[in-house]
């Protein structure tokens, strides 16, 4: 997955030095990322941004609407051969701590609310590039919620972008999560025979977890299985069928 995915990613950086601090960025991203879904509800995101790989399709589609984008001259001009390439990595890593650490994802998967200050804080550690360009990433990493920035479940208030990097990469991030908006990549061609690609998810098939193992984490039957509730309960799975739109229990009901 790190290979299909962030290679692609790596080749667009115009600057060796931010390649090589991008590169040893990869390498200390925790392992859960690669097999995490884009979100566990699956309401805010694409088909191709769920099931396993999710979360790294969706960081593979994030970058390419930057690259789409500083593609136009007039835009591209707006700034430094190194500006794009620091935007370039925010976007790489911007949702890299969205379940926290390994510790954290073992014991819950759910989003955490602050993960863009979490994802921030790793840049910064990292060290390598000098302070300045290493704020600018960590900054545009830590604003890319934009106006999404509370929650009911958190006390916690994240910054809102300000300046042209945070938006424009805010901005990427808003569009690659719209339901709607699907970027392919299962058509990637320097991977297109690869046994990693066979086994990717293309953007009609999607990894689902088992039926029978798989609970509901919200609703009146939160901690039951498909099949628990459809013995306690038939009418309410027949409704489920008709009208739940949040994944992956819409398509695990299709089953039934």
């Amino acid at each position: 997955m790190r290979e299909i995915i962030f290679d692609e990613i790596l080749a667009t950086i115009e600057n060796d030095d931010i390649r090589d601090f991008a590169e040893k960025c990869v390498d200390k991203i925790d392992p859960w990322f690669w097999i995490a879904p884009a979100a566990s509800s699956g309401r805010h995101h694409p088909q191709t941004s769920l099931g396993e790989g999710g979360l790294a399709r969706h960081t593979l589609s994030v970058v390419r609407f930057l690259n789409y984008i500083l593609e136009v001259a007039s835009i591209q001009t707006q700034f430094t051969s190194r500006e794009r390439d620091l935007m370039r990595v925010a976007a790489m890593l911007h949702d890299c701590k969205k379940s926290g650490n390994q510790e954290d994802y073992e014991e819950n998967k759910q989003t955490k609310f602050e993960h863009p200050l979490l994802a921030a804080d790793f840049v910064r550690n990292m060290g390598i590039l000098n302070p300045e360009e290493l704020e600018l990433c960590a900054s545009i990493i830590e604003t890319h919620m934009g106006q999404f920035n509370t929650s009911k479940k958190s006390s916690i208030v994240l910054p809102k972008p300000k300046n042209k990097y945070q938006i424009l990469v805010h901005v990427c991030d808003y569009i690659s999560s719209r339901k709607d908006v699907e970027v392919r990549t299962d058509k990637i061609p320097e991977y297109k025979d690869s046994d990693a690609m066979k086994r990717m998810p293309t953007s009609t098939e999607v990894i689902l977890p088992d039926i029978n193992t798989w609970k509901f984490d919200f609703g009146k039957y939160k901690g039951h299985t498909i099949p628990q509730v459809m013995g306690l309960n038939p009418g309410y799975i027949h409704w489920a069928k008709k009208n739940m739109e949040r994944e992956p229990a819409k398509s695990l009901l299709q089953q039934i």
